[in-house]
C-alpha cells in the first residue's frame, strides 16, 4: 500500500472506527498513549510478573493498567503543551514538531515507565513487582528481568520516534492512536469505555442478562459483592474516572465478573471510505 494510500485508511479509521476526530491533535495523541502502554508495558516482560504465580493478579492488572494509561497520557499532554500544541490544533501541525522534541517525549515515558522505584498501584514498588532477584538493584545495575523489560520499553518508544522523523509526526501519532483505540477499545481511556462500564453495571443486577449465560451460571458462580461493587453509583463512577483507585478484592471480583467480554462491537469502515485519494491533504 502507497503511503498516501496507508495514510488515508489510518485516518478513516479513525473517525470511523475509533470514533475520534482524526485533525484534532488531543484525542489523537490521548489514544496514542494507549497504544504505549500496551505495547511498552502490557506486551512485555510484565506479562511474566502476571502469568502463572507472578505477583500480579487479575484485577492488579486491570489497576496497573488504567493508571499507567492516565500516567503516560499526563506525560504526553505535558509535553504537548511544551511544544505549543493545544489540544484543538489540527494534527497537521504534529509534522512540525522536531525530532529531537519526538526523542524527548520518548525519553520521558521511558524514565517513568523503567523508574525501579516507580509505586503502581498496590503499594509495590516496580523493583519488588518485577522479583525477587531483584533485591539487590541500584541505581546502576538492574537484575534481569528489569533489564528486559527496560530494553522492551526502549525499543517500543524508539520505534514511535523513528517513525515520526521517517513519515511526520502526524502519521506516527495516527498509525500509534488506532492501535490504542482498536486493539484496546475496551480500556478505560477509549471512546468505548463508558458504554461497556454502563452495560456492566447494568448487567449485574440482571441475572438474566446475556453476559452470565443461558443459565445465569456465571453470575451464580461469583464470590459474594466486596462493598465497593455493591454500591452501584460508586462502582460506575470509579471505573469511568480511575479505576486504578479499586480495592483489591473489588478488582479482582471486577475482573472475575467478566468486565473485559463486554467488548463493544468495531464498526465496519464505510464502503465509501476512499482511500486511494489524497482528498484530506494527508502525507
Amino acid at each position: 500500500m502507497a503511503p498516501q494510500q496507508e495514510s488515508e485508511l489510518v485516518r478513516a479509521m479513525l473517525a470511523d472506527q475509533v470514533g475520534i476526530d482524526p485533525d484534532r491533535v488531543g484525542p489523537v495523541l490521548d489514544l496514542a498513549a494507549l497504544r504505549v502502554v500496551n505495547n511498552a508495558w502490557r506486551n512485555s516482560p510484565v506479562e511474566d510478573w502476571h502469568a502463572g504465580d507472578g505477583p500480579l493478579s487479575d484485577g492488579d492488572m486491570l489497576c496497573i493498567n488504567s493508571h499507567t494509561c492516565w500516567r503516560v497520557r499526563q506525560i504526553i499532554r505535558r509535553w504537548r503543551r511544551e511544544v505549543g500544541l493545544a489540544t484543538d490544533a489540527d494534527t497537521g501541525q504534529l509534522d512540525d514538531v522536531s525530532v529531537d522534541d519526538w526523542d524527548w517525549l520518548a525519553a520521558r515515558i521511558w524514565r517513568w515507565l523503567v523508574n525501579p522505584q516507580r509505586l503502581p498501584p498496590g503499594g509495590l514498588p516496580l523493583v519488588e513487582v518485577a522479583g525477587d532477584d531483584l533485591a539487590d538493584f541500584s541505581d546502576q545495575v538492574a537484575g534481569d528481568d528489569l533489564a528486559d523489560f527496560s530494553d522492551h520499553v526502549a525499543g517500543e518508544l524508539g520505534g514511535w520516534a523513528a517513525a515520526a522523523e521517517e513519515r511526520g509526526g502526524r502519521h506516527a501519532a495516527w498509525r500509534a492512536a488506532a492501535h490504542g483505540g482498536l486493539a484496546c477499545h475496551h480500556w478505560w481511556g477509549t471512546p468505548t469505555w463508558p458504554s461497556l462500564v454502563d452495560d456492566f453495571v447494568t448487567a449485574l443486577d440482571e441475572p438474566s442478562h446475556r453476559h452470565w449465560g443461558p443459565d445465569g451460571q456465571r453470575r451464580r458462580r461469583l464470590q459474594p459483592e466486596p462493598a465497593q461493587v455493591a454500591d452501584r453509583g460508586a462502582l460506575r463512577k470509579t471505573l469511568l474516572r480511575e479505576p486504578w483507585a479499586l480495592q483489591p478484592v473489588a478488582a479482582q471480583w471486577v475482573v472475575a465478573a467478566g468486565i473485559g467480554y463486554l467488548q463493544p462491537d468495531i464498526p465496519p469502515l464505510p464502503t465509501s471510505a476512499d482511500t486511494s485519494t489524497s482528498a484530506s491533504g494527508v502525507s
